[in-house]
This record gives structure tokens, sequence and C-alpha cells, in this order.
């Protein structure tokens, strides 16, 4: 009974995009690293705005308890929040690590957190990342990485807030796929692991793959290539997003 119940309660604490239009694909896979756990410490959540725009958060707090789960759902509704007060991208930030700062059980925690804005219209995408991985960009059957300039991490240098916005150029029908670490750093030998360019090699072999099909191939590609080494150690979560055709 007690574990139905805890179930329960971490299966309503997983996020709940809110798309209010239908202009706009969203496809997500999230896997904690603990077993039998629904919720870790990776979060995300999508939010489009009464103004058409979306917003979308993708972040990774350090350490793999169910401390660093509840501390993500702590910051994954934050956020939310202020998305809907109408806060920049920057304040987003600030508010993250203020609560981060108050809310982490170990002095030592952090958390790498990516921020998106896609402005009505299609043509651009507003970047804003704290420490986190860059991402990919499919764009006419191609693939390739982007790395937009990455600030320190929350909680690393409290106020510190040296992050920028990277403005990426979209065309129709382009789709950003954002991931944690945890889908390339699992090993792959002895002492290699997957890593960005083995991710992206990866990407290549399943660009003709529609959204959800395209990321459930890179989970089951990155599992496969870690299975003999141990599995993937870390928690793993992936969107795939993008504007509908004729949106």
């Amino acid at each position: 009974m007690i574990a139905q119940e805890n179930a329960s309660l971490q299966r309503g604490l997983l996020p709940a995009p809110a798309l209010s239009e239908d202009n706009f694909s969203a496809a997500s896979r999230y896997i904690p690293g603990r077993a039998h756990a629904l919720l870790c410490g990776d979060f995300y959540d999508i939010v489009q705005t009464e103004d058409s725009t979306v917003h979308v958060i993708l972040g990774d707090v350090s350490g793999h308890g169910a401390a660093e789960a509840a501390l993500a759902v702590h910051l994954r509704v934050a956020w939310r929040t202020a998305v809907l007060c109408g806060k920049t991208q920057f304040e987003q930030l600030r508010i993250l690590e203020k609560i981060l700062i108050d809310e982490r059980a170990d002095d030592d925690a952090y958390s790498t957190v990516v921020s998106l804005v896609f402005p009505p219209g299609g043509s651009s995408l507003n970047v804003v990342s704290a420490g986190h991985p860059g991402l990919l960009l499919r764009s006419d059957g191609e693939i390739r990485w982007v790395e937009p300039r990455a600030g320190i991490a929350l909680g690393l240098l409290p106020g510190c807030e040296d992050w920028t916005q990277t403005d990426v150029s979209l065309s129709p029908r382009d789709s950003v796929v954002l991931f944690t670490d945890g889908l390339f750093e699992g090993r792959t030998g002895p002492s290699t692991r997957l890593g960005e360019e083995g991710l992206l090699r990866l990407a290549m072999q399943h660009g003709h793959l529609p959204g959800q099909e395209f990321i459930d191939a890179l989970v089951h590609g990155a599992v496969a290539r870690a299975a003999p080494f141990g599995g993937l150690a870390d928690d793993v979560a992936v969107l795939h997003l993008g504007w509908n055709a004729g949106s």
C-alpha cells in the first residue's frame, strides 16, 4: 500500500506540458536512474503563454537520490510560476538559483539548466544555458550540434549570473532536441564513453524518424551501447521540440 501511494505521489509530480494550441509539437523521454523510481534529479517543463510563445526548461540537479528528485520538483514548479508571471529568462534563472540554495540539503549541490523561448512565427529560438550541454538541431534532413554559450551552473557561484542569450535561426520544419548528460555519458568500453560526438553520429543514423520515434531511437541506442559495461549510470531526460508545418 505504501509503495502504491508513493508511486501515485510521484506520478502526480511528473511534468504535464501546457501547450494551449496545436501549432507546436513536443515529444519526451524521462528515465530515472534509480530503480523503481518515477522521479529523478532531471526535470523539464513546457508552457505556451497567451501570446503563443513557447517556453521550455530542462535541468539536471547533481546527485541521484530522493532529495535531488524533490529539489528538481521545486525548481520545475518555480520555473512554471515564473513564466506565468512574465519573468524573463534571466529572472527565471535567478529565482531558480535562489530556491536551489534555500532548499538544497547539500551545500555542494548544483543544477545545470537550459532555458528556451520559441517566439511566435517559428523563425528563431532564444537559448540561455547555465552550464548545460548543447543541443541538436534537425534542419532539412540534416542534424548538427549547436553549442550555445554556457554560463555557470546554478548554485556553483551564487550571484555570479554570467549567463547570456544565444539566438538561433530556425527554418520551417526545424526541430530542436534537448537532453541531459546521462544520455551520452554511458560507457561504451572499459575506458570510453558515447560522448557528444558519438551521440551526434547516433542521431544521424536515425535522422529519417519523426520526433517521438527519433528520441526513442536515441535512448535505445545509448542504452544498448552502454549495456555491456554496466548500463546508463545517470538519469536521462530528452525533449524533441518544434513548430508544426504551416503554423
